[in-house]
């Protein structure tokens, strides 16, 4: 395999993690950003929730992101022109964008902790939209790395056959 195809394939199976946690770690627990959703846990179970989400879900996902960022950073050595180093590049600034949506989702979660604990669910509201809004920002910005590896298809840099 060449120094290219390898790069490839770290990129690809960034990504291919990256939406594996996505689906199975992630997404799950996104049931309760929802009002309704909380008020069938009892109070241990929404403060583990929220705890989990602080320790474990959320730093996943921040590893994630973080390891497609560095498969891009690495891969950017390998283009052949200013064109795709250009596409790259604004694929790492898109990664770092969505890694700091991540991170300020981290601390809404500390915060509505806090408040949770101090007031209880009413308390929480002001928080859970502002989950449900960061997401949707995530989710739409995820969605723009398709682009990136469109433009790099276009520009002749397609998934190598011997990944295929």
């Amino acid at each position: 395999m060449s120094e290219t195809a390898a790069a490839w394939h770290r990129v690809l199976s960034a990504f291919d993690d990256w939406i594996a946690y996505e689906s199975t770690e992630f997404m799950p627990w996104t049931t309760y950003f929802s009002m309704d959703s909380l008020r069938d846990l009892t109070n241990q179970e929404r403060v583990g929730w929220i705890t989990n989400m602080i320790d474990d879900v959320i730093p996943g996902r921040v590893d994630m992101c973080r390891a497609a960022g560095v498969a891009l950073e690495d891969f950017l050595p390998h283009m052949p022109d200013e064109a795709a180093i250009e596409t790259v590049r604004s694929m790492i600034e898109l990664n770092d964008r969505v890694e700091s949506m991540m991170l300020s989702m981290s601390d809404t979660f500390s915060i509505m902790l806090d408040e949770y604990k101090e007031g209880g669910l009413d308390n929480i509201v002001g928080q859970l939209g502002d989950l449900a809004d960061t997401e949707e920002d995530i989710r739409h910005h995820m969605s723009l790395y398709s682009k990136g590896f469109a433009r790099l298809k276009k520009l002749g840099l397609d998934v190598p056959s011997e990944m295929e």
